[in-house]
């Protein structure tokens, strides 16, 4: 289930196969932050103090080299990371599972693979159990990977994860003339996974519909992207701000996750439209950075996003040269809603 359209048949019968003999990987985080600033800016000034903190007081408690690792390892520097993980272990204190999904973030970003293998070990073998960021962070980055190789590696750490969304991809159905046996399958997951908090779940849902459509699966990504969305996984990805002008927010999610749910939500507006007669007098598609851009203004999500509106000669606009929000609006807009491909854009 981890390869890409043309290594894909049927999900169903292909997942078993794939996931138990390997998967996909890469250096994604499913926790990566909108601003580049927060996640790779460390003042050399707090550098050289935990530096210092690490030489004078290897002992120090768990809460600060909880820290260390965390800060450390978003900003790139994965020794440090590492150093002060050790020294948590050195003085016998015990990791949770939030710093061992820092420390397992770290060594993904730089393709550490073998070290994110025995850190999740390590994670079983201390009676840790692996958490729903811990597989959303595995998810994204085997959506990413570029060899059979880090495909092989990222499956054998998903299984070590013993988590419910294995099996629930692992299960996941090839989609059915209207998709209804993949929305069940999704509608039930999300129900079993009804005490995480909401970030959790919206971080897993974007993993699980980029990946399905990074893989080909349109289809099956669309499905899951319609529960997210009726389950209010994400409150505030559509909102009507007054009457018949409504806003598509993109920004937190991935791009293959922001172009199904844009293609999703514009053949909502058909539907509603050819039922009551009434279309929307304005869209404003927001796309942001996007959640894994790394350079101030560019933005995977963005530039997908665009691409999509190109090919299907979307009426759009800016305002204000903001690059990052795309307009329609008015009688062209309803006109283009008309059109019958609007229904299966986020098949092409």
């Amino acid at each position: 289930m981890m390869l890409r359209a043309k290594q894909i048949g049927n999900i169903s019968s292909s997942a078993r196969s794939l996931f138990l003999s390997g998967t996909r990987c890469s250096g994604a985080d499913g926790n990566s932050c909108t601003c580049p600033e927060d996640e790779t800016c460390v003042s050399q000034r707090q550098k050289k103090r935990t530096d210092q903190l690490l030489a004078e007081n290897p002992s120090s408690t768990l809460s600060s080299k909880t820290s260390q690792v965390d800060l450390w390892g978003k900003s790139g520097n994965v020794e440090k990371a590492w150093g002060w993980y050790q020294a948590m272990l050195n003085a016998r204190l015990r990791p949770n599972v939030p710093t061992c999904n820092s420390m397992l973030s770290a060594f993904l970003r730089v393709h550490r693979l073998s070290d994110a293998y025995n850190l999740l070990q390590s994670m079983v073998d201390l009676g840790l159990n692996p958490s729903l960021q811990t597989y959303t962070l595995l998810l994204s980055c085997c959506t990413e990977a570029q060899s059979s190789y880090d495909m092989g590696f990222c499956g054998q750490l998903m299984a070590i994860t013993g988590h419910p969304a294995h099996s629930f991809l692992l299960s996941m159905p090839s989609a059915g003339p209207d998709g209804q046996n993949v929305r069940d399958h999704m509608s039930r997951f999300l129900d079993l996974m009804h005490s995480e908090d909401r970030e959790s779940k919206r971080g897993l849902v974007d993993a699980v519909v980029d990946f399905l459509h990074k893989s080909g699966l349109k289809e099956e990504a669309g499905s899951v992207w319609e529960v997210a969305a009726e389950k209010n996984v994400y409150p505030d990805a559509i909102k009507e701000k007054s009457s018949c002008y409504w806003l598509i927010n993109l920004h937190v999610m991935s791009d293959g996750t922001a172009v199904t749910a844009l293609s999703r939500t514009l053949a909502w507006f058909r539907q509603q439209m050819l039922i009551s007669g009434i279309g929307p007098s304005r869209i404003d598609i927001v796309t942001g950075w996007g959640r894994r851009s790394r350079i101030t203004g560019t933005s995977l999500v963005r530039q997908a996003v665009q691409d999509l509106l190109q090919m299907f000669s979307f009426p759009f606009f800016t305002e204000n040269s903001n690059s990052g929000c795309f307009v329609g609006c008015g009688e062209p807009l309803n006109r283009w809603l008309l059109q019958s491909y609007v229904e299966r854009m986020h098949l092409l």
